[in-house]
């Protein structure tokens, strides 16, 4: 470990403790990476911005001590399933920034991705004031998703991440939510 890397580590908002939400856990993502990059891969936008399995892996995997992966599943001990995943940056921008969020895709339209989000922006608050998220500009249904829960675009990011495609800068400010 580097020197001030325990201090990064013990300040991120997200601690490596698991938390419950109603019938859902959000836990950190010790195992399961390759299920999740398989599946992530199938999904948009990962799918039409051309990520392979083997490049969301590594990024899950991959070590960064300001970098919280969490896996969020549901049923018993002996039986959990996993339902989505979330990966928040801390510090970003005098913020904290959800870099990936993915409900899969049988577990979508209830509500979870809506709880998910209000715990995660409780959970930030208490150390800043901004979340930001990055969304791709044809990716209609999550920019609805965000703009529905108060976050407001803030500009265009041309050829970001794969050239042809744009990305959209969202924030929220979570000091009115207070």
């Amino acid at each position: 470990m580097k020197p001030g890397q325990s201090a990064r580590l013990s300040n991120h908002p997200l601690g490596m403790e698991s938390d419950i939400l109603e019938s859902h856990r959000i836990i950190s993502l010790e195992e399961g990476s390759e299920s999740i990059a398989e599946q992530l891969s199938c999904m948009e936008p990962w799918r039409t911005l051309g990520y392979t399995a083997a490049r969301l892996q590594n990024y899950l995997t991959s070590p960064d001590p300001c970098l919280r992966c969490m896996a969020i599943v549901a049923g018993e001990a002996d039986e959990l399933r996993l339902v989505g995943v979330a990966c928040v940056r801390f510090p970003w921008l005098f913020g904290a920034y959800l870099e990936l969020f993915a409900i899969f895709p049988d577990y979508q339209g209830m509500g979870l991705g809506t709880k998910v989000l209000t715990w995660l922006e409780r959970r930030v608050a208490e150390k800043t004031r901004n979340l930001w998220i990055i969304v791709s500009s044809f990716n209609e249904s999550a920019r609805a998703f965000y703009r529905k829960r108060g976050f407001f675009e803030v500009t265009k990011l041309e050829d970001l991440i794969t050239v042809g495609f744009d990305e959209i800068l969202l924030r929220k400010n979570l000091m009115h939510n207070a």
